[in-house]
């Protein structure tokens, strides 16, 4: 090793962030380690390169004794004393080794540091990047199916997207481009691993915010969202802005907005109701899409409510399986019987 040993590891830093002052001691050590390895395990040695020239310098730890027991790690006073004129009982001896011979060792090892550093910095800078998505829908490419799950790619790594996390009833195709929501990135020994999925909440909080503007920029706020993947989905907005209308935003003109989030959505159906701190409106919007005549607050505090709808509405303000009326309840707070409006 010499200066230009030195300027590499200068340039190292200015092209992949690699501090000089922090490599050297990684590669001090491990070239201790090979040069027990290769040339003496019992022996103490001490390895440092020398920050001007980048030469090696490779000394032995001697202790000093009266009678020497044990020659690789112990040196006689008067042996010591002709390399440091203060030497004494107990101290430690610094002795110069020559390195010729393991030089080719040397410059091997520290090539092989450094490139584990430079992989390592790579994964860490991969990681930085990578979970700033978290928490945030994302594109990806559908590289390839299976029966388990999708194989899918964000940016330049690729991931899985198991099965249990598609939209239910969904199919997605290769070379298509999806979007998932990114419940966490992790550190992992083959670089940053990306969970996603399509089924939370969250997914459709991610999806309102990259087709509606408003709910970004915060004048439209989503108040909450209740969820049965693959079936419906029921999210209450309000404004913040009296001069525009939270449903209206999220609709877009000629319903532009929603329609691409429900081609997202598979066939999934998506209410947008407008939130009220009336339990009466509350209720009667999130009952969509069926018409609702009168609601009924039985028990204030126990939050329970009775609906009357038109016969004809009953069978869709209840759903399929009871769908409709069980998301309105999650979203309301309520508890909703339903009633049909009956003839007097």
């Amino acid at each position: 090793m010499n200066l230009d040993f030195l300027q590499a590891l200068e340039q190292l830093e200015e092209e992949k962030g690699i501090k000089v002052d922090e490599i050297i001691p990684i590669i001090e050590k491990a070239l201790v380690s090979a040069y027990k390895k290769d040339f003496g395990g019992e022996k103490n040695v001490e390895i440092t390169i020398n920050r001007q020239t980048g030469e090696i310098e490779l000394y032995q730890l001697l202790e000093v004794v009266d009678k020497v027991e044990k020659e690789t790690t112990q040196i006689s006073l008067e042996d010591a004393l002709k390399i440091s004129s203060n030497a004494k009982i107990g101290d430690t001896i610094r002795k110069r080794i020559n390195v010729k011979k393991f030089g080719r060792i040397a410059a091997q090892t520290a090539k092989q540091v450094l490139i584990q550093r430079i992989r390592e910095i790579e994964k860490e800078k991969q990681f930085e990047k990578y979970s700033e998505l978290a928490g945030k829908i994302t594109t990806a490419e559908v590289i390839r199916i299976t029966k388990e799950w999708a194989d899918i790619r964000i940016g330049k790594l690729e991931t899985r997207l198991p099965k249990k996390e598609w939209i239910p009833g969904e199919t997605i195709e290769p070379a298509s481009l999806i979007k998932v929501y990114v419940k966490d990135v992790k550190k992992d020994k083959k670089g940053p691993k990306i969970l996603v999925t399509r089924i939370n909440e969250e997914f459709i909080k991610g999806l309102l915010e990259l087709e509606v503007p408003e709910i970004e920029s915060k004048v439209v706020e989503i108040v909450k969202i209740v969820r049965e993947p693959g079936i419906r989905t029921k999210v209450a907005v309000k404004s913040n802005n009296p001069k525009v209308d939270p449903v209206g935003a999220c609709i877009g003109e000629e319903g532009v907005r929603i329609a691409a989030i429900l081609r997202e959505l598979k066939g999934e159906k998506l209410d947008i109701i407008k939130w009220s701190d009336d339990p009466k409106e509350l209720i009667a919007s999130a009952l969509q899409p069926a018409n609702v005549v009168e609601v009924e607050i039985l028990d204030p505090e126990n939050k329970a409510s009775r609906i009357i709808v038109p016969p004809t509405q009953l069978s869709l303000a209840i759903g399929k399986g009871g769908q409709n009326a069980r998301l309105a309840a999650k979203l309301t707070g309520w508890k909703i019987d339903i009633k049909p409006l009956m003839n007097v």
